[in-house]
This record gives structure tokens, C-alpha cells and sequence, in this order.
């Protein structure tokens, strides 16, 4: 069976001379055949193979149903390097497909268990497309930070392809934020490296036409003309066409000269026809609708719309409906239509805002009763008495949920950061069950002991070893052989130490103090630390080496005011957990209480709102938490607006503006969480008609 899978594989590769269409028959051939081997390495080994296949034949969903099957056996295996080499290429399918989420999550898995010296190609691309996805999220802050770690590990190696593509994704990014002369800046220097390199490759297609983008939208027409055609005459009939006929036809539709506009964007659909671009299509689509409507061709217009429309769900291009539903509501509103001019503009502020809910349910309190009776079963299991449950399900959560169930099954080391208060320890506690629920889980807080007695609690001591020490003692990293060690607030450890700690992950041994005596440790070791170690490091307060150790694979939790759709189930879970303590009967919290709850910055995170759940159970005399129990946390802001009011006038009118602002999104944000993202449901709940809804927000 195995001659002839190998057989089918050789006939499949690029150096085969047979056509693309033969080529992914015989991989789905052979990829019928591997999944009848019986060994699993093998198998696995097969299937990574016939993975790449299908990835250079662009048939991404069919590689990415021969990567996870490779990964599922791989993780059980616990092969870090195929592993890594799977999570790569799945991102980058995702990517393809443009399903940006799952892109993302592969990809941080990819970059968070490598490094600049452990499989530095994947880390280094993996940064780099990180980037260019957080820019479909609008997170520029977050793309910029990752396209330039690229950059300049390329700039070290001399990788000048690997520069020149990274340009281009930063010129694209500048673009976005229409920083139009920053944008040209990286596009030449793109170019620059690209001709250095006497490449005659089709990126320089691309940057041309990105470079008539930039141009375009910046109103320079003329030049950007003067791009499009060269990127068409340059490079004939290519990928990129469809994109600069398109774009050609834009500039025409902008200058109001339509017929010509038509002309283009009728090439281009058949362009992107030609190179079953589907990606491109339902742009092509819309700016067909677009200009048949200026030309008063209704029909066509609502032909090419309603294309356009299916073509963005199916592919779940949310950018892409956002501008669908607008140039429809338009269309349909020039029509005299306005009844379907309303349903479009509605659908438009709803993804604009994303608040497509997810409950069809009309009754909301029926339904928010529901749902907070759900997470008290799951509270209730007996599957919370050794750990307690980490309540969440806003889209932050998810992500973690998704990255602990695949770190969780395999024994290597983690690091959890982010600030005080977030629930750390319990994430660190939540890794050790999945793993090795039976075996032992030994913390210790770095900060909270001193530095003279942290290296004795950590490697134990000898009866003798100092004086005190009257008796042998084990130390915390012996007592968590085979199971796991958790260091809290590592970035507090001192540098001698962190020394030692090195030693002990590179060698798995240690000496107890005032011992001669090796003993063999075997551990998961997970850090977590409030503080950016990547900074420590530049400041010579963390030792690298032992960064990159503790930091194969990283969690980040965000804090309490990044998840806020979190904080109604959070309410709920502590009411619940006070009402045993006190004896109480809450049932829940009042519609007043849970929108200020929602409205608070909670600088102390997840623990100081459990503190101020637990002070209102205590004082309260009803079934019902009141907002006048959080009087205190009030009064403290209130205070806080107070003293910080300004002195001059006009500053004064500034600055009650912004109050007034902020008031105002966060009353919107919060009667959004709290009506689960529903318009009609946050109309009712606020006594508001949805227009008001609509004009909220439409202002953050």
C-alpha cells in the first residue's frame, strides 16, 4: 500500500509534469489511501506530505483536512516540531480562505511555540502574517508590533525577500490608517529590494497595483492610473488583473464617467472568471451593481447586488457586507424601495456594531434566565469541587478556551501573563487537570517570599545547611515531580536564581542546599508574571535564555475591562458562591446594578469585582443586589471626575464633553452586553425607540 501512496505523492509534486487538475487527483487518491495505514507515525508522516500537496495546488480546505489529521496524531505523539509545522500551514490555509479568526489562532500558536533560534522560519513568517491579519481586525497597534519584530529579524539574517514582503505589508497597513505618504515610503522601498534582487517575480505586479491604491485613494488619480496599466502591461494577464481592471474602473466611476467604469469592471469579473479568484469576486460584483444603478439599469443592479451578497455570506467577508448593505440600501432607497432600504440599513448597523445575536429568542428575560441558569448547573458540577470553573464566554475567553485545550495535552511549558486580579493561578490550575489531574500541582508566589529564602523553598535543604534548618526539608520543585510547578510572579525572581532555574530545565536535576545529592525532577512548568518580561529583558532584569524556556507556549489574559461581555456571568457565578457563605438567598442583581457594573474600569480585575460581590450579598437585605450597594465604587469615581475637574473654561467645556462621551458609551456598551447584542432587545430593556439605539451607536 505504501509503494503506491509514494507512487501517487511523486505524481502530485511540483516537479511532476502532469496538469493541476491530474495533480489533485492523485493526492486525493493517496490521501485515501493513508488513512488506511494502521501505524500512526506513519501516517501522520503521509498525511503532513499530502497536506503541503494540496497547499501548493491552492486546494487549502482539502490541506487543511490532511494537516489536522496529521495534528491529531501528532499532539498524541507529542512531537513539538510537527506539531508546529502543522499549526503553520493550517494558519495559513485559514488565512487563504480568509477565515481570519482561525488564521490567527494557528498562527499565535505557531509564533508562541518557536523562537528566533527554534525554528526561527516559522516564527518569523508566522510574525508576519500575524500582522497582516490583526489589519482585518483594524488593530493596527497589534499589526505593527508583529510586522516590525519581523522586519527586523529579517534585517539581521539579510533575508531580502523576507524585507521586501514585510514592506509591502506595512505600505498596506499605512494605506488603511491613510497615511498615504508613509504608505508610498514602504511601497518604494519595496521596490528598491526587489529590484537589487533583479526579480521579475509577481509580488512587483502587486506592489504596483498597491502603489495605485495608495495613490487612489489619496485623489492622485493621474499617477494612479500610471500604476494600474503598468502593472497590466508589465506583467499580462496575471493574478493581479482582475484587482487593476477593477481598480481602474473605480477611478472612472469616481470621475462620474460610468460607461467607462463599466467597461473595467466587466473585464475584471471576467478576469477573476479566468483565475477563479473568489475572493475578489463579490467586490467586482458590487461595483457593477454600483455603476448600473448610476445608470439607471436597475435590473442589472439588483442582479450583480444580490450576487455580490451571496458571495460575501458564503465566504463570511463581514468588511466585504458591511459596504454590500450599504450600497444596497442606497440602491434600493434611489428605487423609492425604502422598506427594503430600511432592512439593509438596519443590517448595516448591526454588523458595523457586531451585533448579529446569536439567540433568535424574543423573550430576552426568558432567555438571559436561561442562560444564567446554565452556568449555575455547570457551577454546580461535580466537576468544579478540586478546581473552580473560569467563567467566560466573551470572544477573548473563547480564544483562550481554544489555545488551553491545545496546550493542555501535552508537557511542555507555559507562560501565562496579564494584570493582577485576571485569574492566572486558575488558568495555570485548569492547564494541570486537563494534563494530569491526579498528580501533584505545587505553586509558589516569586514576590511574596523573600530572596534569601526563595532558593531554599524552591530546591529544599539538608538538616544543617544553615542555621535553622534543623531538619531535611523538600523543596517545591522536587515535591512537583511529575506533575507541575507553578511559578507566580516570576518576573520577581532574582537574577541569581533565575540562573539555577535554568539549569534545573535544561538538566531536570537538582542539589537541595547543604546536599552533594542529584536528585531527577520531570515537571510542566508554568510562569505567570503581571509584568513584560520582553522589557525586563532589554533592562537586564530577566535572563533570556530562561524567557525563551518557560515561554514555548503563551496565554495572555486580558483584563476585566476588555471582556466585559464576561462580567454578567462573573456577577452570577460570585452571587451564587457568596449566597453558600452567608447563608443568602440573591437572586440575581438589579438591571441598574449590572449596567454601572458593566460601566467600571475594575483596576483590581476579576478580583475586585468579586470583593464588591461579595460586600453587596453581605449587606443585602433583599433578593435582589440594588446599585445602591456599590455606593462605595461610585462615590469613588465620582470623586475622581471631581478632582480632576480643569480650571480654565474652555478646557472645562472640553473636558465635560468627554465625560458626557464616555457616559454615552458606556451606557451603550453595556445595555448592548446586558440585551446579548440585540437592538430590539436593548430598545425594550432602555425604553428606547432603535433609532436613538441606531444614533448611540453610530457615535462610538
Amino acid at each position: 500500500m505504501e509503494m503506491n501512496i509514494e507512487k501517487l505523492i511523486k505524481l502530485s509534486t511540483k516537479k511532476s509534469k502532469k496538469s493541476p487538475e491530474d495533480k489533485y487527483i492523485f493526492a486525493k487518491e493517496a490521501l485515501e489511501l493513508a488513512l488506511k495505514i494502521s501505524n500512526e507515525t506513519d501516517k501522520a508522516e503521509i498525511l503532513q506530505k499530502i497536506g503541503n500537496i494540496f497547499h501548493n495546488l491552492s486546494k487549502h480546505n482539502e490541506s487543511n483536512n490532511a494537516f489536522l489529521q496529521a495534528l491529531n496524531i501528532y499532539e498524541k505523539l507529542s512531537e513539538k516540531i510537527n506539531i508546529v509545522n502543522c499549526y503553520y500551514y493550517i494558519g495559513l490555509n485559514y488565512s487563504r480562505m480568509v477565515d481570519v479568526k482561525k488564521a490567527l489562532e494557528y498562527l499565535i500558536l505557531t509564533f508562541n511555540a518557536t523562537s528566533e533560534t527554534e525554528k526561527p522560519e516559522f516564527h518569523i513568517n508566522s510574525a508576519m502574517y500575524i500582522g497582516r491579519l490583526y489589519m482585518e481586525f483594524g488593530d493596527f497597534k497589534k499589526a505593527f508590533e508583529y510586522l516590525f519584530y519581523s522586519l527586523d529579524y529579517n534585517k539581521k539574517i539579510n533575508n531580502k525577500w523576507n524585507i521586501a514582503e514585510t514592506y509591502s505589508k506595512i505600505a498596506s497597513g499605512y494605506n488603511l490608517l491613510e497615511l498615504y505618504d508613509k504608505a508610498l515610503e514602504y511601497h518604494l522601498k519595496t521596490i528598491e529590494i526587489l529590484q537589487e534582487m533583479n526579480s521579475k517575480e509577481i509580488i512587483l505586479s502587486v506592489i504596483y497595483n498597491d502603489i495605485g491604491i495608495t495613490y487612489m485613494n489619496s485623489k492622485n488619480y493621474e499617477f494612479a492610473l500610471e500604476y494600474f496599466n503598468k502593472s497590466l502591461t508589465e506583467f499580462d494577464h496575471c493574478s493581479t488583473t482582475p484587482y487593476s481592471l477593477s481598480n481602474i474602473g473605480l477611478i472612472y466611476s469616481d470621475q462620474q464617467k460610468y460607461n467607462l467604469a463599466l467597461e473595467y469592471h466587466l473585464k475584471a469579473y471576467e478576469a477573476a472568471k479566468d483565475f477563479r479568484d473568489e475572493y475578489i469576486t463579490p467586490y467586482i460584483q458590487l461595483n457593477l451593481a454600483t455603476v448600473y444603478s448610476k445608470l439607471k439599469e436597475y435590473e442589472k443592479a439588483y442582479k450583480y447586488l444580490n450576487k455580490s451578497i451571496d458571495s460575501a455570506e458564503k465566504q463570511k467577508l463581514k468588511t466585504m457586507l458591511q459596504k454590500v448593505y450599504k450600497i444596497a440600501k442606497n440602491i434600493y432607497f434611489e428605487t423609492k424601495n425604502y422598506k427594503e432600504a430600511y432592512e439593509y440599513q438596519k443590517k448595516y448597523y448591526e454588523l458595523k456594531v457586531n451585533i448579529i445575536s446569536k439567540n433568535k429568542s424574543t423573550d430576552f428575560a426568558e432567555n438571559k434566565a436561561k442562560q444564567l441558569s446554565e452556568v449555575n448547573e455547570s457551577i454546580d458540577s461535580d466537576d468544579q469541587k478540586d478546581y473552580p470553573k473560569i467563567i467566560g464566554n466573551s470572544k477573548e475567553m473563547k480564544k483562550i478556551f481554544t489555545l488551553l485545550n491545545m496546550v493542555s495535552e501535552h508537557n511542555v511549558n507555559v507562560l501565562i501573563t496579564g494584570p493582577t486580579g485576571c485569574g492566572k493561578e486558575l488558568i495555570a490550575k485548569e492547564i494541570h487537570k486537563k494534563y494530569k489531574k491526579n498528580s501533584p500541582f505545587i505553586a509558589i508566589n516569586c514576590s511574596a517570599i523573600p530572596d534569601n529564602l526563595l532558593e531554599s523553598e524552591l530546591f529544599g535543604y539538608t538538616k544543617g545547611a544553615f542555621t535553622g534548618a534543623v531538619k531535611d526539608k523538600k523543596g517545591k520543585i522536587e515535591m512537583a515531580n511529575n506533575g507541575t510547578l507553578f511559578l507566580d510572579e516570576i518576573g520577581d525572581m532574582p537574577l541569581s536564581l533565575q540562573a539555577k532555574m535554568l539549569r534545573v530545565i535544561q538538566e531536570r536535576t537538582i542539589t537541595p542546599l547543604g546536599s552533594t545529592k542529584v536528585i531527577s525532577v520531570s515537571m510542566r512548568i508554568i510562569s505567570a508574571t503581571n509584568k513584560d518580561l520582553a522589557e525586563m529583558i532589554k533592562n537586564g532584569e530577566f535572563r533570556q535564555d530562561l524567557f525563551y524556556r518557560i515561554k514555548v507556549i503563551k496565554i495572555n489574559i486580558p483584563a476585566l475591562k476588555e471582556r466585559k461581555h464576561d462580567i454578567p456571568l462573573l456577577v452570577n457565578h460570585f452571587i451564587r458562591k457568596y449566597n453558600k457563605k452567608f447563608e443568602k438567598k440573591i437572586k440575581s442583581v438589579s438591571i441598574n446594578a449590572l449596567n454601572y457594573l458593566l460601566s467600571c474600569e475594575w483596576q483590581g480585575n476579576i478580583r475586585e469585582l468579586e470583593n464588591e460581590i461579595e460586600r453587596a450579598v453581605l449587606l443585602s437585605t433583599e433578593d435582589i443586589l440594588n446599585i445602591e450597594l456599590f455606593a462605595q465604587i461610585i462615590n469613588k469615581e465620582e470623586t475622581s471626575i471631581l478632582e480632576n475637574l480643569p480650571q480654565d473654561w474652555k478646557k472645562y467645556q472640553s473636558y465635560k464633553n468627554e465625560i458626557i462621551y464616555k457616559l454615552d458609551k458606556n451606557y451603550i456598551q453595556s445595555l448592548m452586553t446586558v440585551a446579548e447584542e440585540n437592538v430590539q432587545n436593548a430598545s425594550k430593556l432602555g425604553g428606547l425607540e432603535r433609532a436613538q439605539i441606531y444614533r448611540l451607536l453610530k457615535r462610538i
